[in-house]
């Protein structure tokens, strides 16, 4: 008679797991974690949630993969998306195009483009360009982007080889030129303009006047308020790649992250000190649940893994630690990172990560609780950009349409189930929808009053249901999934190791769900009903049981686990798994 052992629980705290972790079914997170975490989001009590829709904001036709998405927020209410193209920067506010500017900075040049903003004005630098600034002047329309109007600029004595006569001799000049280049990072912190690295100085920080941000003047008398300038030392290069300021001010470099704790900063107290030998991406630093986060360079210079400094006790310094190293896969060479943090609608933290194949690492951390989980976003199409507006994420999607790339600006969005989707709403129920031109040609998915209607042809702009609705949205669906880690029968008994297994049941613990697939096994849906086929079931929630089929383990080495898949248009709430084991 077959064996019947206790149930195996599987939650999702430690989110999605490298598969080299399969061999460690001893680890607490095992249980803890998930084998895949597809276009799911971690919840701060443990379980994971199909993740909200893409709500297109706009079609922008002269972007590409390299344009760059930036944040401009002067108050609650004036807040802005700025997307960087090719010589041109269109600004949005409140999902809408306002204003468009035209722009030195080629598409070439925008992965090197960094920039700070504050109230009203934003700053700019490049390594090949003089640093700008861009300045909303009192109505979301009104925009002026300009040289910034720098004085005293630092001098250095650069060696200067003589043609005539073949030596070298120094010559004092001013450190920033279209010769020697321009600053390539920025911050403002403690009433001061704070620029970073050049081509000809990479390791050196300068810092202006205290409350006078464009004016770099040092005189004989070395006052407190007077421009401060340090180079990093080590035993390495360590050229200067982003500044930003927590509890202290930090240095993220080539050669690892460096803090200054002096405050107020006078000439004689500006140094920086290592913390780390971690080397810094050029991607801006993120503020995250307390914790200052950075992505890291490998030695071959490709962008590796998420790192927090975390202060050290014993050692008085900050270090490095790797956030990614239960997950690493899910870092395929980030490219750029914003976070959300928890509000009124989910207390949920959420760091994203756009990495190069177009996927999006998911990091939810919740420091109280000592949890830190990841998923994967996959959309169809890839995500290139992301950036956080009013703690909404936006992203810049790239997606094939009719043969065709097509680039857009598309938000996630609550109550939105599908992706590259549109909603619009009407005063009366109709079966006829026109104004939708940007679908033309297209086959798309279509809800209305939030109930799945099919897949309709959009010609001349417009669909026809077969029945009148008085909301409508229209899209594409994806796909979500959350599988366990493989069922490890020495959790339960050590006499069942390498013997013959069969799943007998899994258990699952929703707060929400409709319509699923449990091991390819369906469950909610159509049921018969007293007026025939096709009555929907309603969402349920709670304890929902599926019987399963199989045998595993044994000789053939086989492992189970337990998959569950749906589309977006149903989504659901995974609490946790339990699986019942017979052997």
């Amino acid at each position: 008679m077959p064996q019947r052992t206790p149930f195996i629980q599987y939650s999702f705290s430690s989110g999605m797991l490298d598969q080299s972790l399969e061999a460690r079914a001893d680890l607490q997170s095992y249980l803890q974690g998930a084998r895949s975490l597809i276009n799911m989001l971690a919840l701060p009590q443990g379980g994971v949630e199909t993740r909200s829709g893409l709500k297109r904001v706009a079609v922008l036709e002269q972007a590409t993969a390299a344009s760059r998405l930036a944040k401009f927020e002067f108050s609650t209410e004036q807040t802005y998306l700025i997307v960087f193209l090719d010589k041109q920067l269109v600004i949005l506010h409140e999902d809408q195009i306002v204003a468009q500017k035209d722009s030195p900075w080629t598409e070439q040049d925008l992965a090197a483009l960094d920039w700070v903003q504050s109230l009203d004005t934003m700053i700019l630098v490049h390594p090949d360009y003089p640093p700008y600034r861009l300045m909303r002047q009192g109505g979301h329309d009104l925009w002026r982007l300009s040289e910034l109007p720098l004085t005293n600029i630092p001098t250095y004595q650069f060696e200067t080889m003589s043609s005539e006569e073949a030596t070298s001799s120094p010559m004092e000049e001013p450190v920033w030129s279209v010769e020697r280049g321009w600053p390539r990072s920025v911050y403002l912190y403690e009433g001061r303009l704070y620029f970073g690295g050049s081509r000809a100085r990479p390791q050196t920080i300068w810092g202006s006047r205290a409350g006078d941000f464009f004016n770099f003047e040092v005189t004989e008398d070395v006052l407190d308020d007077e421009a401060v300038e340090m180079s990093l030392d080590g035993d390495r290069v360590s050229a200067v790649e982003q500044l930003y300021a927590l509890n202290e001010f930090f240095c993220f470099s080539s050669g690892g992250v460096y803090a200054q704790s002096a405050s107020p900063v006078t000439p004689d107290n500006f140094y920086f000190s290592k913390q780390s030998e971690m080397p810094s991406s050029a991607i801006r630093p993120v503020e995250m649940d307390g914790s200052l986060l950075f992505i890291s360079k490998g030695d071959d210079g490709r962008n590796k893994s998420v790192h927090e400094l975390v202060w050290s006790d014993a050692n008085q310094i900050y270090q490095a630690q790797d956030l990614t190293i239960l997950a690493s896969s899910l870092m395929r060479e980030p490219v750029d990172m914003a976070a959300r943090r928890g509000d009124v609608t989910s207390s949920a933290n959420h760091l994203f990560v756009v990495n190069a194949d177009g996927t999006c690492a998911v990091l939810h951390s919740r420091k109280s609780q000592n949890l830190t989980s990841w998923t994967l976003l996959e959309t169809k199409g890839a995500l290139r950009r992301v950036a956080v507006v009013q703690n909404r994420p936006y992203f810049l999607v790239e997606r094939e349409v009719l043969g065709q790339s097509q680039m857009s600006i598309e938000v996630l969005e609550q109550a939105v189930q599908l992706d590259d989707a549109s909603v619009y709403r009407s005063e009366m129920p109709k079966q006829d929808w026109h104004a939708l031109e940007s679908y033309e040609g297209q086959v798309v998915s279509v809800i209305g009053d939030d109930d799945l209607l099919g897949d309709f042809l959009v010609q001349q702009g417009a669909v026809s249901l077969d029945r009148s609705v008085s909301s409508l949205q229209v899209g594409m669906p994806f796909q979500w999934s959350v599988e366990t880690m493989p069922i490890e029968v020495s959790h339960i008994d050590q006499t069942l190791v390498h013997r013959r297994y069969r799943l007998v049941k899994a258990v699952l613990l929703l707060a929400s769900g409709k319509f699923m697939r449990v091991n390819n096994i369906a469950i909610g849906g159509y049921r018969l009903g007293t007026s025939g086929l096709g009555e929907k079931t309603a969402g349920f929630s709670g304890l929902v049981t599926q019987r399963l089929l199989g045998w595993y383990g044994g000789k053939s080495g086989k492992r189970a686990s337990v998959k569950i898949e749906g589309q977006s248009v149903f989504p659901a709430k995974i609490l946790n798994v339990t699986v019942e084991i017979a052997a």
